[in-house]
């Protein structure tokens, strides 16, 4: 494939990519987990083609120079773009996971508290949870030794 082809190639999948993140972005946004989720593979295929591509041009810079001032340009504003996406998603995700890990927190905290104490008989004979108080160390005791 020529240099123009290639340009062209990576400013598809650089659409591609852009287009992704930017409902990736508005699901995080919108707190829409599930719908975020669903870009995970296809982000991940984008991103690792985008990447590769962009390491075939920089190890031959002087193909650039045999396309069209105007597609490296386009390139150029189209990579600038999905940087500042990638940026965000990356922000939006940070959070997202720091949300969730509070609420775990929150819900393992709220367990934690529901969980009864050891059962203990009171002075009384009862098993009381909020009279967890232990028997009286003077307590009588009798054997029944008759048999």
């Amino acid at each position: 494939m020529d240099a123009t082809g290639r340009i062209n190639d990576l400013i598809e999948i650089t659409e591609r990519l852009a287009s992704l993140l930017k409902k990736e972005n508005k699901a995080l946004n919108d707190k829409d987990a599930n719908e975020a989720t669903r870009y995970l593979d296809e982000k991940s295929n984008l991103s690792r083609i985008y990447e590769t591509r962009i390491k075939g041009m920089a190890d031959n810079p002087s193909a650039l120079a045999e396309v069209a001032p105007e597609l490296r340009e386009k390139l150029r504003e189209l990579g600038k773009t999905v940087n500042e996406m990638i940026q965000e998603n990356a922000h939006l995700l940070k959070i997202t996971i720091e949300a969730n890990r509070r609420v775990v927190e929150m819900v393992a905290a709220a367990v934690k508290t529901q969980q009864p104490g050891p059962g203990i008989y009171s002075a009384k004979g009862t098993a009381d949870k909020n009279d967890v108080h232990s028997a009286p160390r003077n307590l009588a005791l009798s054997l029944d030794r008759s048999l």
